[in-house]
């Protein structure tokens, strides 16, 4: 019986442990419009610019990627554990006109990366409540993309 009771003991004090790396990453609004219904700030041209260049801690579709953003307007997004592919290689840049950040990447077909072709996507970046948090919306269709938040020195 003590056996049993110090199993369920130990599984009440990891349960709000488990529950605190599940929410590691908070949840964005599915949309732009619900976004801004929501009230959280979206950033500025001149907060971007402070932002990056930078290393991020991206999820978003495909898994969890380390992205890094260096100076000369390269990037390249690292597969994490659990990202499915292989790294890859693009570039970036910070469109001031429409205050977004742009990436170009090379162009995916069924999972892998096609050959010659490359895709611009362009976010509306939000701060999450927590304020360490980053959500990115496409803007061609205004749909939720990616969570993100600067990554630990590498």
């Amino acid at each position: 019986m003590r056996r049993f009771n110090v199993i369920m003991l130990a599984a009440a004090l990891l349960m709000p442990l488990s529950a605190s790396f599940a929410q590691e990453f908070p949840s964005a609004p599915p949309n732009i419009k619900e976004m801004e219904a929501k009230g959280l700030p979206r950033v500025s041209t001149e907060e971007l610019k402070g932002l990056f260049p930078s290393v991020i801690d991206l999820r978003g579709p495909t898994g969890r990627h380390i992205v890094i953003h260096n100076a000369d307007g390269t990037c390249i997004s690292k597969v994490g554990k659990r990202g499915v592919g292989e790294d890859t290689s693009g570039t970036w840049f910070i469109n001031e006109k429409n205050n977004t950040l742009c990436r170009n990447m090379p162009r995916r077909g069924r999972g892998v990366i096609a050959r010659g072709g490359v895709e611009e996507h362009c976010f509306a970046i939000y701060r999450a409540a927590d304020g360490l948090h980053f959500f990115e919306y496409d803007v061609k269709d205004g749909f939720y993309a990616h969570t993100w938040r600067k990554a630990a020195e590498q």
